[in-house]
């Protein structure tokens, strides 16, 4: 019996941090971005269709919870759609921080229907250093 050997590919920094990403059905309906500054990680979620007060924004232990809940639209009888296409569900996506982040320091922008999450870093976790040339 030969034994055949399977290599996962190694994670990236920032796959590795937010390895854990929850989201509602497994789908990713509402896409995120997630990038890495020098002093703090960046979370940027397609909302669109929400208004800014539609969403919350919670933390518990490490994870991060971004959730909106559509409210009741009014139904269109008079209208014989040919196609319809829009539809907008609830949201809800969960990210596990790193320990590096500054929980106290979390801030969040929404514009154009993207929502921005900054996630500054401790000031102990920022590395710097000048290295001279000898």
């Amino acid at each position: 019996m030969n034994m055949i050997r399977f290599n996962q590919p190694t994670l990236g920094l920032m796959d590795q941090l937010f390895s854990n990403t929850i989201t509602d059905s497994g789908k990713c309906s509402y896409p995120a971005n997630i990038y890495d500054n020098t002093n703090s990680f960046i979370i940027e979620l397609s909302v669109p269709g929400f208004a800014k007060e539609d969403i919350r924004i919670s933390l518990e232990q490490q994870t991060l919870t971004i959730s909106a809940e559509v409210k009741q639209q009014e139904e269109v009888k008079d209208e014989k759609f040919l196609r319809r296409e829009f539809c907008l569900k609830d949201m809800n996506r969960s990210f596990i921080l790193p320990k590096s982040v500054d929980v106290e320091k979390i801030n969040a922008d929404y514009r154009n229907g993207v929502l921005k999450v900054t996630l500054p870093r401790k000031e102990e976790a920022v590395v710097k250093k000048e290295i001279t040339i000898q």
